[in-house]
């Protein structure tokens, strides 16, 4: 006995926003570029912007610390979501053929979706702020681009969690 298409579906899209989460957060954990004065600029930079450091970035685009704290905390979320939505469908629904929690399904994947597009969006909009602040002799060209790639894999998680967050929707009457 097989599983249905649409349970097959469920699982492989939560496989693949998985996937996105972790590059998209193994990206911005793995950039890093070193500036011509020695100093090795990383997302933590972004992240925190520190004191005392050299790149004056830091002053001039001060209302932007919190949002890659925002894309971080929105991936995070996203995982752990994910997984627990995983194992839940893995053991709710396929060993037990019942489907108990399609109401958290229906209100998490709409909640989860939205996080992550705004995740992404905030990502892209800080990274384009930084990008266009920052001296084109800065060297820190290719530490934008990866923030860019980050925030692209995040948007494609949150592509994945929308169609399941409209599979949920089309499961909602059934169940209720």
């Amino acid at each position: 006995m097989g599983l249905p298409s649409s349970k097959v579906a469920t699982l492989l899209l939560r496989g693949l926003s998985l996937a996105f989460l972790a590059l998209s957060l193994t990206l911005l954990f793995i950039d890093k570029k070193k500036l011509k004065s020695g100093y090795v600029y990383n997302y933590k930079d972004v992240h925190s912007y520190s004191k005392g450091t050299s790149y004056s970035i830091h002053s001039r685009l001060g209302h932007s610390k919190n949002i890659s704290s925002y894309m971080v905390g929105t991936i995070g979320i996203g995982i752990a979501y994910t997984i627990m939505q995983t194992i839940a469908f893995v053991v709710l629904r396929i060993i037990t053929d019942k489907d108990t929690w399609v109401l958290v399904d229906f209100y998490g994947d709409k909640v989860i979706s939205y996080l992550l597009a705004t995740g992404a969006a905030a990502g892209l909009g800080a990274t384009s702020d930084l990008d266009n602040i920052a001296s084109p002799d800065s060297g820190l060209g290719g530490f934008f681009g990866m923030g860019y790639a980050s925030a692209t894999i995040l948007f494609l998680a949150f592509v994945c969690t929308g169609i399941l967050s409209i599979m949920s929707s089309f499961a909602l009457p059934k169940a209720v």
